[in-house]
């Protein structure tokens, strides 16, 4: 009887050991910014690396140079300010995207403060989901229609392809050229 204990044992814990762990099971600390406090259903948001913080790993060492390249040209020019986030699978799930995004561009301060002339463009590549958050300085000149159009007809099919360098180099010479055209 204590052989059958033993072996109804050992094969439990081989079978749980093969096991692959859900993604459900994955913890991320609560994000506890004063912005959420005590709402633990927002992962934490990370610190900017630069203007492009590839935390997903999609761009090549020279192609986050080159973004950053127009990006701080772009900035330089008209203070407008642009960034780049790609997020990884650990960092968020799909149900709290859209609120990890607006958070990020919150905690990130994207944009100068009194102009709110930020725009943060927030790639996921493991959810297949791309946002845009404009500040309110941003809405006032590239509608939220206006953002959805350019994730449609420039970064999606760059990204349908697996090219999402083209598909954001393409999608911020959108962004740039809609701000630029409303002076």
């Amino acid at each position: 009887m204590k052989k059958l204990f033993y072996f109804i044992l050992i094969l439990g814990c081989l079978q749980s050991c093969n096991q692959k762990p859900a993604r459900d099971t994955v913890t991320v600390a609560p994000y506890t910014d004063t912005l959420n406090a005590g709402d633990t259903t927002t992962p934490s948001v990370p610190k900017p690396i630069g203007m492009v913080s590839d935390f997903a790993g999609i761009f090549t060492k020279g192609q986050m140079d080159s973004l950053e390249k127009i990006l701080t040209q772009y900035e330089k020019r008209t203070t407008n300010e642009i960034a780049v986030a790609t997020v990884n699978s650990w960092m968020v799930d799909s149900a709290a995207f859209e609120n990890y995004t607006l958070d990020m561009a919150r905690v990130w301060g994207v944009g100068k403060k009194g102009k709110d002339n930020g725009v943060l463009i927030v790639i996921a590549p493991h959810l297949r989901r791309i946002r845009i958050q404009n500040g309110y300085g941003i809405e006032k000149i590239l509608s939220n229609e206006e953002t959805k159009q350019i994730i449609d007809k420039v970064f999606i099919p760059e990204f349908k392809k697996g090219d999402f360098y083209r598909g954001t180099h393409n999608g911020i010479a959108a962004i740039i050229a809609k701000l630029d055209s409303k002076k």
